[in-house]
């Protein structure tokens, strides 16, 4: 062990990898030159600290449950903050120690939501009565101003909810399920003869 090459930096008492070898820093140091460009610690700020915390933080914390990191990000932005990206905010919000934001509540309702058509409806197709899968449809579509409410949905199965998004089937409410039901025992009495 005497014998091996000692790392070139002064006070450094590990030594290089190999006997022979072309290094002249210890493995901790070469680390350190491949991250930062020299063997000695990087001081200051962590790069995704570069913000004020006080006036950053007090933002993050009052506007975390109703806006997304790349939201917060952006009106940090207009506000002068002109390095405030997605992940600073996202870095500064874990430190924080605040976990829970907008896009996971948002999608624990979605759930919750959907949950609770199937409790209502019942876990089968409301056209043809099939059990296997069922998928949650929105009778007024969103992009149309419909909202994630259970009276907005119904259960169906893939290919019903298929021949709806299609416009084979026409939605407008509730009260248009019954029609709906009758326009697709046509549909398939039409295509199979041998249809009951």
């Amino acid at each position: 062990m005497n014998n091996m090459p000692k790392c070139k930096i002064e006070g450094c008492k590990k030594f290089t990898r190999y006997k022979i070898t072309k290094e002249v820093y210890c493995s901790m140091h070469l680390a350190r030159i491949k991250r930062h460009g020299h063997p000695g610690l990087q001081t200051g700020f962590h790069k995704l600290e570069k913000l004020p915390h006080q006036v950053v933080d007090d933002f993050i914390r009052k506007n975390c449950k109703r806006l997304l990191d790349k939201e917060i990000s952006k009106e940090l932005v207009k506000r002068g903050f002109k390095k405030a990206t997605p992940w600073i905010v996202r870095y500064r919000r874990r430190k924080l120690g605040i976990k829970k934001y907008l896009s996971g509540e948002i999608k624990k309702h979605k759930a919750w939501v959907r949950m609770q058509a199937i409790k209502k409806y019942g876990n089968k197709c409301e056209l043809c009565g099939f059990k296997l899968i069922v998928e949650s449809h929105h009778i007024l579509p969103k992009n149309k101003g419909g909202l994630h409410e259970i009276d907005n949905l119904m259960v169906l199965c893939p290919n019903c909810h298929a021949l709806i998004t299609r416009g084979h089937l026409d939605l407008k409410s509730r009260k248009d399920i019954r029609n709906a039901r009758n326009k697709l025992v046509k549909l398939l009495k039409s295509s199979y003869p041998y249809f009951g």
